[in-house]
C-alpha cells in the first residue's frame, strides 16, 4: 500500500487562469501562479514562482478556454493551450515528484481514428503526455475511451458528470422518471449509442438513435456533408424525449435532432450534453426553446462559457465532483470509480440522495 508522505503536498497549475471555478475550490497555499507570458508575435514563455520539488504537482487546462490573453489580447487557440502544458513542464523539470495532467476536454477528441491517410491526433497528444512525464491524466466524457490504449502503460481517468446532469435535469424539469413508459433516451448518430444506453439504464426506458449517411468526397465547415438522416428505434410520440450526446460544437445536428423529433410527435425534448462549445453562438437554440422545439439543454461548466448564454439553457456544476477526482488521486486512492461517476446509479436513488 502507498503510503503519502505527509510533508507532499497538492500544487495546482491552472494554465492561462482556466476554469475559475474550479480555481476558487482549491485553498491558496495549493495553487501555483504561473505567468502566461506572451510577446506581441504571439510566441510564449512560461514563469513559475517555484520548482514545486517533490511536490505533486497537477497541471490543469481548457483548451477551449477563449479568455484574452493579458499581455496581447489574443484569443489563444487549442494548439496554444497545448503547447503552454509543455511550457509549463519545461518550467517544473524532472523536480515534482509526480505530475498529473487534468484537461476535462480532450485535446484531439475528435480526431481518434485515422481514415484516408489523416493525423492521429488524440493518440499522439496522449503520447506526449507520456514522454513528458505525465503519470496520470484525467479527461472529461472522452469522445472515445478506447483511445487510451495509446498509452496503456499510464493511467487514463475518465469522468462522468452524468449524475449531476440527471439529478438537475429531473429536479428542475416535470418529468415523471417513475414511469419510465413515458420516457424516451435518444442518441442523435451511431457514436452517441453508448452515452444513449448508459442514460436509459439510468431511467429503466427505451432509446433510440439517428443513422446518417456523409458524403465522404466532399468537405463543408471541416465536415461531410449530411446526405440522409434515418431515425431508428421506438416511437417519440407523446413522450419527453432527452438527446444525449457529449458535445454541442456548433449544434447544427442536435438541433435537427430536434426538429425532427418534434414533427413526430414528441411531448417534450430536453438536451444533456457534457460540454457546449457553441462555435455558432447560442441564438438558434434560444430560438428553439422559445418556440417550444427544446423544452430545456444542459451543459456541463467543465470548459469555458461565454457570459451571454441565456433563455433556456441551464449550466451544471461539475466542478466539485472534479476536484474531487484531483483530492483522491493526490491521495493515491487505489479505486477512483466513484468519484469519477462510473456508478450507474438509477434516477430515482440520485433524487432521493439530493
Amino acid at each position: 500500500m502507498w503510503v503519502v508522505d505527509m510533508n507532499e503536498k497538492i500544487k495546482l497549475i491552472f494554465i492561462n487562469d482556466c476554469l475559475p471555478k474550479l480555481r476558487s475550490l482549491a485553498v491558496e497555499d495549493e495553487i501555483v501562479n504561473a505567468d502566461f507570458i506572451r510577446f506581441q508575435d504571439g510566441a510564449g514563455k512560461v514563469v513559475l514562482p517555484t520548482e514545486c520539488r517533490d511536490q505533486d504537482v497537477f497541471v490543469i487546462c481548457d483548451v477551449n478556454d477563449k479568455t484574452p490573453n493579458k499581455y496581447t489580447g489574443q484569443i489563444l487557440s487549442p494548439d496554444d493551450h497545448v503547447r503552454d502544458i509543455s511550457r509549463v513542464v519545461g518550467a517544473l523539470r524532472d523536480n515534482p515528484l509526480r505530475k498529473t495532467l487534468i484537461v476535462p476536454f480532450q485535446p484531439y477528441g475528435r480526431q481518434h481514428r485515422r481514415v484516408f491517410g489523416e493525423s492521429t491526433e488524440a493518440a499522439d497528444f496522449l503520447r506526449a503526455c507520456h514522454y513528458l512525464g505525465f503519470k496520470n491524466i484525467l479527461t472529461v466524457d472522452s469522445h472515445d475511451p478506447n483511445v487510451a490504449a495509446a498509452i496503456s502503460k499510464h493511467n487514463f481517468d475518465n469522468m462522468y458528470v452524468t449524475n449531476s446532469l440527471l439529478t438537475e435535469l429531473v429536479s428542475n424539469e416535470e418529468i415523471n422518471y417513475e414511469n419510465p413508459e413515458d420516457i424516451l433516451i435518444v442518441a442523435p448518430d451511431e457514436g452517441a449509442q453508448t452515452r444513449a444506453r448508459h442514460f436509459a439504464d439510468r431511467f429503466g426506458c427505451n432509446h433510440a438513435f439517428f443513422s446518417k449517411r456523409r458524403d465522404v468526397t466532399k468537405i463543408v465547415d471541416g465536415k461531410n456533408p449530411l446526405e440522409s438522416n434515418q431515425y431508428v428505434g421506438f416511437s417519440p410520440k407523446d413522450k419527453t424525449v432527452i438527446i444525449v450526446d457529449d458535445m454541442l460544437s456548433s449544434g447544427g445536428t442536435i438541433l435537427k435532432t430536434s426538429k425532427e423529433l418534434k414533427e413526430m410527435g414528441a411531448k417534450k425534448i430536453y438536451i444533456c450534453a457534457t460540454f457546449g462549445l457553441f462555435t455558432k453562438g447560442t441564438e438558434e437554440f434560444i430560438k428553439y426553446y422559445h418556440e417550444g422545439i427544446i423544452n430545456k439543454t444542459y451543459i456541463s461548466n467543465l470548459t469555458y462559457l461565454n457570459n451571454n448564454l441565456m433563455d433556456g439553457i441551464e449550466i451544471v456544476d461539475g466542478t466539485k465532483q472534479l476536484m474531487t477526482c484531483i483530492k483522491a488521486i493526490h491521495e493515491r486512492k487505489e479505486n477512483i470509480s466513484e468519484e469519477l461517476g462510473m456508478n450507474k446509479v438509477p434516477v430515482a436513488s440520485l433524487i432521493r440522495k439530493r
